[in-house]
Protein backbone atom coordinates (compact mmCIF):
# COMPACT_ATOMS: atom_id res chain seq x y z
CA UNK A 1 0.00 0.00 0.00
CA UNK A 2 1.18 3.54 0.58
CA UNK A 3 4.70 4.27 1.42
CA UNK A 4 5.11 7.72 0.10
CA UNK A 5 2.51 10.15 -1.06
CA UNK A 6 0.42 7.63 0.62
CA UNK A 7 2.57 8.20 3.46
CA UNK A 8 -0.24 10.64 4.00
CA UNK A 9 -1.97 7.56 5.35
CA UNK A 10 0.83 6.60 7.65
CA UNK A 11 -0.37 3.08 8.54
CA UNK A 12 0.24 1.86 5.01
CA UNK A 13 3.95 2.01 5.70
CA UNK A 14 3.49 -1.11 7.77
CA UNK A 15 2.53 -3.10 4.71
CA UNK A 16 6.20 -3.18 3.72
CA UNK A 17 7.58 -3.13 7.27
CA UNK A 18 10.72 -5.17 6.49
CA UNK A 19 13.61 -4.69 8.92
CA UNK A 20 16.29 -2.43 7.51
CA UNK A 21 19.16 -4.37 9.05
CA UNK A 22 21.61 -1.52 9.65
CA UNK A 23 25.09 -2.30 10.84
CA UNK A 24 26.10 -0.78 14.16
CA UNK A 25 28.33 1.68 12.30
CA UNK A 26 25.52 2.94 10.08
CA UNK A 27 23.15 3.18 13.01
CA UNK A 28 25.49 5.67 14.66
CA UNK A 29 24.45 8.23 12.04
CA UNK A 30 21.48 10.20 13.50
CA UNK A 31 19.28 9.76 10.42
CA UNK A 32 20.08 6.06 10.19
CA UNK A 33 19.44 5.66 13.90
CA UNK A 34 16.03 7.32 13.50
CA UNK A 35 15.22 5.01 10.58
CA UNK A 36 16.25 1.99 12.64
CA UNK A 37 13.97 3.07 15.50
CA UNK A 38 11.06 3.36 13.10
CA UNK A 39 11.87 -0.03 11.58
CA UNK A 40 11.90 -1.74 14.98
CA UNK A 41 8.59 -0.12 15.94
CA UNK A 42 7.00 -1.27 12.69
CA UNK A 43 8.27 -4.79 13.21
CA UNK A 44 6.76 -4.81 16.70
CA UNK A 45 3.43 -3.64 15.27
CA UNK A 46 3.48 -6.38 12.63
CA UNK A 47 4.34 -8.99 15.26
CA UNK A 48 1.44 -7.91 17.48
CA UNK A 49 -0.90 -8.07 14.48
CA UNK A 50 -0.47 -11.86 14.49
CA UNK A 51 -1.63 -12.08 18.12
CA UNK A 52 -5.36 -12.56 18.93
CA UNK A 53 -7.30 -9.33 19.35
CA UNK A 54 -7.73 -10.03 23.06
CA UNK A 55 -4.27 -8.58 23.72
CA UNK A 56 -4.16 -5.27 25.63
CA UNK A 57 -4.29 -2.01 23.71
CA UNK A 58 -0.78 -0.90 22.72
CA UNK A 59 0.23 2.58 21.59
CA UNK A 60 3.29 3.19 19.40
CA UNK A 61 4.44 6.73 18.64
CA UNK A 62 6.51 7.71 15.62
CA UNK A 63 8.12 11.11 15.16
CA UNK A 64 8.32 12.89 11.82
CA UNK A 65 12.08 12.43 11.98
CA UNK A 66 11.76 8.66 12.34
CA UNK A 67 9.23 8.20 9.54
CA UNK A 68 11.02 10.49 7.10
CA UNK A 69 14.36 8.82 7.83
CA UNK A 70 12.77 5.41 7.37
CA UNK A 71 11.25 6.35 4.01
CA UNK A 72 14.56 7.74 2.76
CA UNK A 73 16.24 4.35 3.17
CA UNK A 74 13.18 2.15 2.58
CA UNK A 75 14.09 -0.36 -0.17
CA UNK A 76 10.47 -1.11 -1.09
CA UNK A 77 9.29 2.25 -2.38
CA UNK A 78 7.18 1.91 -5.53
CA UNK A 79 9.09 2.33 -8.78
CA UNK A 80 9.07 5.97 -9.85
CA UNK A 81 8.53 7.36 -6.36
CA UNK A 82 11.48 8.94 -4.54
CA UNK A 83 12.36 11.36 -1.74
CA UNK A 84 9.04 11.18 0.13
CA UNK A 85 8.63 13.43 3.15
CA UNK A 86 5.83 13.93 5.66
CA UNK A 87 4.88 16.78 7.93
CA UNK A 88 2.22 16.38 10.59
CA UNK A 89 0.35 19.61 11.28
CA UNK A 90 -2.45 20.38 13.73
CA UNK A 91 -5.88 18.72 13.82
CA UNK A 92 -4.88 15.68 11.77
CA UNK A 93 -3.65 17.65 8.78
CA UNK A 94 -0.82 16.04 6.82
CA UNK A 95 1.49 17.62 4.27
CA UNK A 96 3.39 15.20 2.04
CA UNK A 97 5.82 15.61 -0.82
CA UNK A 98 7.55 13.20 -3.17
CA UNK A 99 9.29 13.18 -6.52
CA UNK A 100 7.13 11.22 -8.95
CA UNK A 101 8.04 9.82 -12.35
CA UNK A 102 4.94 10.93 -14.24
CA UNK A 103 5.96 9.10 -17.40
CA UNK A 104 5.31 5.79 -15.65
CA UNK A 105 1.80 6.89 -14.74
CA UNK A 106 1.11 8.51 -18.12
CA UNK A 107 2.13 5.41 -20.05
CA UNK A 108 0.27 2.99 -17.78
CA UNK A 109 -2.88 3.34 -19.90
CA UNK A 110 -4.14 4.86 -23.12
CA UNK A 111 -5.13 8.51 -22.63
CA UNK A 112 -7.40 10.84 -24.52
CA UNK A 113 -6.63 14.43 -25.40
CA UNK A 114 -8.84 15.69 -22.55
CA UNK A 115 -6.87 13.74 -19.94
CA UNK A 116 -4.52 16.12 -18.02
CA UNK A 117 -2.06 13.29 -17.39
CA UNK A 118 -1.56 12.89 -21.13
CA UNK A 119 0.48 16.09 -21.08
CA UNK A 120 2.73 15.67 -18.04
CA UNK A 121 6.19 14.22 -18.43
CA UNK A 122 9.37 13.70 -16.49
CA UNK A 123 9.99 13.65 -12.75
CA UNK A 124 8.16 16.35 -10.79
CA UNK A 125 7.43 17.07 -7.16
CA UNK A 126 3.93 16.17 -6.03
CA UNK A 127 2.76 18.14 -3.00
CA UNK A 128 -0.39 17.10 -1.17
CA UNK A 129 -2.24 18.51 1.84
CA UNK A 130 -5.19 16.88 3.52
CA UNK A 131 -6.63 15.52 6.76
CA UNK A 132 -6.14 11.93 7.88
CA UNK A 133 -8.39 10.24 10.43
CA UNK A 134 -7.99 6.72 11.73
CA UNK A 135 -10.63 5.20 14.02
CA UNK A 136 -12.52 1.93 14.52
CA UNK A 137 -10.10 0.05 12.29
CA UNK A 138 -10.59 2.34 9.30
CA UNK A 139 -8.73 5.30 7.86
CA UNK A 140 -9.84 8.09 5.56
CA UNK A 141 -7.86 10.84 3.89
CA UNK A 142 -9.78 14.01 3.10
CA UNK A 143 -8.30 15.97 0.21
CA UNK A 144 -7.57 19.68 0.62
CA UNK A 145 -5.14 20.66 -2.14
CA UNK A 146 -2.40 19.33 -4.40
CA UNK A 147 0.32 20.65 -6.66
CA UNK A 148 2.36 18.93 -9.35
CA UNK A 149 5.55 20.69 -10.31
CA UNK A 150 4.35 23.74 -8.39
CA UNK A 151 1.08 24.05 -10.33
CA UNK A 152 -2.29 23.40 -8.66
CA UNK A 153 -4.07 20.27 -9.90
CA UNK A 154 -7.60 18.98 -9.55
CA UNK A 155 -8.52 16.30 -7.05
CA UNK A 156 -9.16 13.85 -9.92
CA UNK A 157 -5.53 14.14 -11.08
CA UNK A 158 -4.15 13.53 -7.61
CA UNK A 159 -6.56 10.63 -7.16
CA UNK A 160 -5.19 8.87 -10.21
CA UNK A 161 -1.61 9.31 -9.02
CA UNK A 162 -2.52 8.07 -5.56
CA UNK A 163 -4.44 5.07 -6.87
CA UNK A 164 -1.57 4.12 -9.18
CA UNK A 165 0.97 4.06 -6.38
CA UNK A 166 -1.23 2.43 -3.73
CA UNK A 167 -2.55 -0.57 -5.63
CA UNK A 168 -2.00 -3.93 -3.98
CA UNK A 169 -3.56 -7.38 -4.41
CA UNK A 170 -5.80 -6.50 -1.45
CA UNK A 171 -6.71 -3.05 -2.82
CA UNK A 172 -6.59 -3.37 -6.64
CA UNK A 173 -8.09 0.10 -7.08
CA UNK A 174 -5.67 1.68 -4.64
CA UNK A 175 -6.66 4.03 -1.86
CA UNK A 176 -9.45 6.46 -2.73
CA UNK A 177 -9.54 10.01 -1.42
CA UNK A 178 -12.38 10.83 0.96
CA UNK A 179 -13.26 7.11 1.17
CA UNK A 180 -12.72 4.89 4.24
CA UNK A 181 -10.32 1.95 3.94
CA UNK A 182 -9.29 -0.79 6.34
CA UNK A 183 -6.22 -0.04 8.42
CA UNK A 184 -3.53 -2.74 8.18
CA UNK A 185 -1.85 -4.81 10.90
CA UNK A 186 -4.78 -4.82 13.31
CA UNK A 187 -4.50 -1.06 13.82
CA UNK A 188 -7.54 0.36 15.58
CA UNK A 189 -6.78 4.07 15.61
CA UNK A 190 -4.20 6.59 14.43
CA UNK A 191 -3.75 9.84 16.34
CA UNK A 192 -1.88 12.53 14.41
CA UNK A 193 -0.50 15.54 16.23
CA UNK A 194 2.02 18.16 15.25
CA UNK A 195 5.30 16.36 14.60
CA UNK A 196 4.16 12.86 15.55
CA UNK A 197 1.82 9.95 14.82
CA UNK A 198 0.54 7.46 17.40
CA UNK A 199 -0.67 4.06 16.23
CA UNK A 200 -3.13 2.21 18.49
CA UNK A 201 -3.54 -1.55 18.18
Amino acid sequence: MLVAIVALAVPSLFASGAPLGFTSTLAQDPARAAAERASKKMQAIMTRAAVPAATPVVKTTFTEEELNAYMRVQPDLPTGLTQPTLQFLDDGRVQSRALVNLDIVRLSEKRGWLDPLAYVTGILEVHLIGVFRGANGQGVFTFESARVGGAPVAKAVLQELLAFYTKTPETPKGILLDTPFDLPAGIREVDLRRGMATVIQ
